[in-house]
């Protein structure tokens, strides 16, 4: 009696591995496709072309927005035109744009700019007061300031 239990215990066990496959089991079998393993080629970002540059405009326009942010009276001040404001590109090539910011106070502050990352660096010239452009402390990146 003791054979024929563990005879039929081991059936049950069997039997029970060997059910049927549900419908989701089968959908989920049947809609398997062979992995097919493709390569991704990331291309590293190059300033081979115009577009990557930041062009002269772009770099007057990040610098103009950049002095009426660190300066909000100056708006009013060129409004007003009692004192002369400008900015001009006083040289610019493939490696560094130089824009100068003729301010109120008649300091001249220059803007080195490198056109590829935007990362730039200012200097300052006082006549009469300094005797030669100095570079300060100040460093931005006009990207974060272009329209």
């Amino acid at each position: 009696m003791k054979k024929k239990i563990c005879i039929l215990l081991m059936l049950c066990t069997v039997l029970a591995g060997c059910t049927e496959k549900t419908d989701e089991a089968v959908k989920t079998e049947v809609n398997k496709e062979p992995a097919v393993q493709t390569e991704v080629i990331y291309e590293t970002p190059t300033a081979d072309t115009e577009n990557d540059l930041i062009s002269d405009d772009q770099a007057i326009t990040a610098i103009k927005n950049y002095c009426h942010i660190s300066n909000p009276d100056l708006e009013n001040i060129e409004k007003e035109g009692e004192y002369p404001v400008y900015w001009e590109v006083q040289s610019s090539d493939e490696n560094e744009i130089v824009v100068l910011f003729r301010s109120y106070t008649g300091a001249q502050i220059r803007y080195y700019i490198d056109p590829v990352s935007g990362d730039t660096y200012v200097t300052e010239f006082v006549p009469g007061i300094t005797s030669e452009e100095e570079k300060t402390d100040e460093e931005l990146n006009v990207k974060d300031y272009m329209e």
